[in-house]
């Protein structure tokens, strides 16, 4: 009798794929070459690396700008670390942990998106608008993380005003001794069915 593999030995195992094929892994040196870039301007994998490019039109806070904005609420806080997403169902079984009252959506940092993720992208940023409008959008993963600097990139060039990016992420706001939450991902239309139960 053969056993099906749980959600969560599968997100494990291309995790340590997407691991393994340097998608996360770091790179040596300051400075990331034209070539690590698209010809839309997004960074190409790996996504884990010192960023070093400006990002025109977008806000960068450090953590005492962070804070600072988070005082005068209503901020809209868009954390967009990568889950692996495999025949319409993302291979999560768990919650992240990410910084308290955050969106989570995955993916939409990609150096390219196909026409439902774009979708998946506006349509979960206007929901956010259309409660606040107006209000600040912060972009954020983990500390030298590019998938941050790509969404805050895109959604400068979708138009959005108001844009942030907080490059220190989840590691930034923990190390200053703030607490975490769990998160499951904000589903896309497209999507089979919920996997994550928060």
């Amino acid at each position: 009798m053969t056993t099906q593999p749980s959600a969560h030995s599968v997100c494990r195992y291309l995790l340590c794929l997407v691991w393994g094929s340097g998608v996360f892994s770091g790179v040596a040196g300051a400075e990331a070459p034209a070539a690590a870039f698209n010809q839309e301007g997004y960074r190409l994998p790996p996504f884990k690396a010192p960023v070093t490019a400006p990002l025109p039109g977008v806000t960068t806070l450090d953590e005492r700008a962070f804070q600072a904005l988070l005082a005068s609420p209503p901020v809209i806080l868009v954390d967009v670390y990568a889950l692996p997403w495999h025949n319409g169902l993302f291979l999560q079984d768990s919650s992240h942990l990410t910084i308290p009252g955050s969106i989570w959506l995955p993916n939409v940092g990609a150096a390219s998106l196909e026409e439902e993720w774009v979708n998946y992208f506006t349509t979960a940023l206007d929901a956010q608008r259309e409660r606040a409008d107006a209000a600040p959008l912060v972009f954020f993963c983990r500390a030298d993380c590019w998938l941050s600097w790509n969404a805050a990139r895109r959604a400068e060039a979708m138009g959005y005003e108001e844009l942030y990016w907080y490059p220190n992420g989840v590691d930034g706001w923990q190390a200053s001794g703030q607490p975490l939450a769990p998160v499951c991902p904000q589903l896309p239309a497209h999507a089979e069915r919920a996997t994550c139960e928060p």
